[in-house]
C-alpha cells in the first residue's frame, strides 16, 4: 500500500493529457476519458443512494483504484481527477473530491482538501463528505480462539459525531500469520460476535496494534511476492481489498513504536534435530518407508508455513487442516506413482501412506 514518490521536474501536465492544436484546454487519452466516465457514473449513483458514513468510507476506499498508485500505474493521474471533479460539481464532485482528501496518494490529499473547502463555500456538500478520514483512535483488541490459532485485531474509533466504529484485520496463522482481509465493522458488535465464540480477547494498546497489522501485512506482500508460494494461491485469498486504502489511513493514524511480539515470536524454534530422531524411531507395522521419509518434508513445511513456526506445537484445528487440506492439496510428498503413466497423482494416496499420515 505504498505511495507514489514525489519527482521534481519532467511532466507538467497530467499523464494522458496533451495541449489542443490551437492551445486551451489539454484533450484527453481515450483510457483517461473512459476511466473519467465510470469514475463519475460511480460517485453519481454512490451520491444519489444517500449512503450512511460507513458506506461512505467503503466507497472513498474502493474509488481509489481508478487513482495512478505503484501497484496500479495505468490509473488516473490524482491531478487529473480533481480537476474533473471540481468540473463536474455537485454531490458526485464532492465525493471524489472528498475520497481522495481521505484516502488519496499523499501528494494530493491537501490539495483535494483545500478543493473540498471551496466546494463546500458555494455549494452544498453531503455531511458524510466532509466527514470522510476524520477519526480518533480510542483502543485496540486481539481476539484468537480457544487454540491461539485463528487472530484479529479489532481497532476502535471515534468520529467527529462520536459514533464508534472499528477496523478489523483478519490474520492468518497458517500462512505466516499473514494478513487475510479488512473489515469495516461496528466495534460493539464485532465484540459481541467474537465473545460469543470464545472468551479469548485481550487488550492492545494502539501502538501494538499498529505493529501487529503491519506485521501481518508485510508478511502477506512478501509472500503473495514469492513465487514459490503459487501453489497456495487460494490460502492467500485477501478479503475486502478495496478497504486497503482505508486501512492504510487508520493505521497511520495509530502511534509508533509497539512491538508484535503477541502473535509473532522473536526467533522461531530449529526442530530439525527432533525430526531426525523422529526419523530414526522405531514404527509401527503399516508405516511404509518410503511413505514415512516422503512425509518428513510435509511436516517441516507446513510447520513453517504456520505462524510460530513450530513442527512440534499440534492443536486440534492444525492437525485438520494437516489432513484434510495440507496433504491432499499442497504436500510436497506426491501421491504413489502410476503404474499406467509412471507419474505421480498428489490427490490419491495408497494405504501405506495414508496410515502413515494418520
Amino acid at each position: 500500500m505504498a505511495r507514489p514518490k514525489s519527482r521534481s521536474g519532467g511532466r507538467v501536465t497530467p499523464k494522458g493529457t496533451r495541449p489542443g492544436a490551437h492551445g486551451g484546454k489539454p484533450r484527453l487519452d481515450p483510457q483517461d476519458r473512459y476511466l473519467l466516465e465510470l469514475l463519475e457514473a460511480s460517485a453519481s449513483g454512490f451520491a444519489a443512494s444517500g449512503p450512511d458514513i460507513d458506506e461512505a468510507d467503503g466507497w472513498a476506499s474502493g474509488m481509489q483504484e481508478f487513482v495512478a498508485v505503484p501497484h496500479s500505474p495505468e490509473g488516473l493521474q490524482p491531478a487529473l481527477v480533481l480537476d474533473h471533479a471540481r468540473n463536474i460539481g455537485g454531490a458526485a464532485g464532492a465525493a471524489i473530491t472528498a475520497a481522495l482528501g481521505a484516502y488519496g496518494p499523499g501528494s494530493a490529499r491537501a490539495t483535494a482538501r483545500r478543493q473540498l473547502e471551496r466546494m463546500a463555500s458555494v455549494d452544498d456538500v453531503p455531511t458524510w463528505a466532509t466527514a470522510l478520514g476524520r477519526a480518533t483512535p480510542v483502543e485496540a483488541f486481539l481476539w484468537r480462539d480457544e487454540w491461539g490459532e485463528a487472530c484479529e485485531v479489532t481497532i476502535e474509533y471515534r468520529r467527529p459525531d462520536g459514533r464508534l466504529h472499528g477496523l478489523l484485520v483478519d490474520i492468518n496463522w497458517f500462512m505466516c500469520g499473514a494478513a487475510r482481509g479488512f473489515e469495516l465493522v461496528t466495534e460493539r458488535e464485532a465484540l459481541a460476535s467474537a465473545g460469543r465464540d470464545s472468551p479469548g480477547i485481550e487488550q492492545l494498546s494502539l501502538a501494538d496494534a499498529r505493529a501487529l497489522c503491519h506485521c501481518a501485512l508485510d508478511i502477506y506482500m512478501s509472500l503473495d511476492a514469492n513465487d514459490e508460494m503459487e501453489p497456495f494461491e487460494e490460502a492467500l485469498e485477501f478479503e475486502w481489498p478495496d478497504l486497503g486504502f482505508l486501512a492504510e489511513q487508520r493505521l497511520s493514524l495509530l502511534p509508533e513504536g509497539g512491538s508484535a511480539a503477541a502473535l509473532y515470536p522473536a526467533k522461531r524454534p530449529d526442530r530439525s534435530s527432533v525430526l531426525d530422531e523422529f526419523g530414526r524411531a522405531a514404527r509401527p507395522a503399516g508405516e511404509g518407508h518410503d511413505e514415512f521419509w516422503a512425509l518428513i518434508p510435509a511436516l517441516r513445511l507446513f510447520g513453517t508455513l504456520c505462524r510460530d513456526g513450530d513442527v512440534l506445537h499440534w492443536t486440534p484445528c492444525r492437525v485438520d487442516l494437516f489432513l484434510e487440506s495440507f496433504v491432499p492439496n499442497h504436500s510436497p510428498t506426491d501421491g504413489p506413482v502410476c503404474s499406467e503413466c509412471d507419474e505421480s497423482h498428489p490427490d490419491v494416496f495408497d494405504a501405506a501412506f495414508l496410515s502413515t499420515v494418520e
